[in-house]
């Protein structure tokens, strides 16, 4: 299911929440829309979601135009769209099994066919056998996966995931990213991932769109983008995914030789990252490099890899060594600069 968006407004008041916004998340494939706090993430999912209505612009699912389908038809729409959130959403007063079944039950769909249904997606899901557990008893991984499962159940053919695995911790969020990239594979759906997290769109993403202020700044493959980001906002968020700012994780943070942060910002993509560029242009240009931090990482099936460096002599000499750099196929970005 291909999703287009057309130019989609949503302001509340004077707040311009979604402005603008046009884009085409392909079929079968995990989409990523990433933003920070207030960049309007929130809002646009309930917008391609059917939740709500944009102010103006339009949606289109394949090639129907769905944001202006009489009441009826929008609640016939959305049954085939799944939703997964951060907090689960489950109920309590329900175990797994029948949490799972509720969205089939308010369908009215036969008690026999729920059961061998739920039983189908208790499995998929890796928790077979758990069906009779009271979600009380359930991890937030676990919790998550009786989510995911209950999204699944009335076979959608669109699959929605806001922030869900802002609450979990960073081995779970691996296996619940893997499930998801499994069972997208699976059913050959579109998955929609809200979050701002850049190491779920590193880890699960095949494209993404970067919001800032209710707009799309940046958009494209992921690879693309975590090679060659183009807006502050991506760039933000790439620093903080390897640690530049002292943030990231153990499994992400690059090796760091010095607190002072360099002046130049090298990126290096596939098998320039196992190249010894700055050895040659040491060597043929007689520059010095000071690295200050350096690490690679798995985008898909390409590796990145960043380096924070100082670069010594004059003016005309750097000059050189950028060139030399840019020609050996590595992005330089000097602080300061756009």
């Amino acid at each position: 299911m291909q999703i287009t968006l057309d130019n989609l407004q949503r302001s509340y008041g004077n707040l311009h929440a979604v402005h603008g916004v046009s884009l085409s998340i392909p079929s079968n494939t995990i989409y990523g829309i990433i933003g920070k706090s207030g960049a309007g993430k929130s809002t646009l999912v309930r917008l391609i979601s059917l939740l709500e209505s944009p102010d103006s612009g339009e949606v289109y699912f394949d090639d129907v135009r769905v944001d202006n389908l009489t009441k009826r038809a929008m609640i016939e729409r959305r049954r085939r769209v799944g939703m997964i959130f951060q907090n689960f959403n489950l109920f309590s007063s329900r175990n797994a099994e029948e949490n799972i079944a509720y969205p089939m039950e308010i369908n009215g769909i036969d008690k026999d066919a729920i059961k061998v249904r739920v039983d189908e997606l208790l499995k998929l899901v890796g928790l077979e056998g758990r069906g009779k557990a009271p979600i009380s008893t359930l991890s937030g991984g676990q919790m998550q996966r009786v989510a995911i499962a209950r999204a699944l159940a009335c076979n959608p053919d669109i699959l929605f995931c806001d922030e869900a695995t802002s609450a979990l911790d960073p081995q779970t969020t691996h296996s619940i990213l893997s499930l998801l990239k499994e069972i997208q594979k699976k059913m050959s759906l579109t998955v929609v991932m809200i979050t701002h997290q850049m190491e779920v769109v590193r880890d699960a993403c095949d494209q993404v769109a970067v919001l800032n202020d209710g707009k799309v700044v940046e958009q494209g493959f992921v690879t693309d983008i975590f090679a060659n980001p183009s807006s502050e906002v991506t760039k933000e968020f790439l620093a903080h995914l390897v640690g530049v700012d002292g943030s990231a994780s153990s499994d992400d943070k690059m090796v760091q030789w010095s607190k002072k942060t360099g002046t130049y910002t090298l990126r290096f993509r596939g098998d320039t990252t196992d190249q010894p560029i700055l050895s040659r242009i040491t060597r043929d240009l007689g520059v010095e490099f000071n690295i200050r931090a350096g690490g690679v990482q798995k985008v898909g099936d390409v590796e990145i890899g960043t380096m924070i460096v100082d670069i010594s002599g004059d003016e005309a000499i750097k000059k050189k060594a950028i060139d030399a750099l840019k020609k050996q196929g590595v992005l330089v970005e000097e602080e300061g600069k756009a």
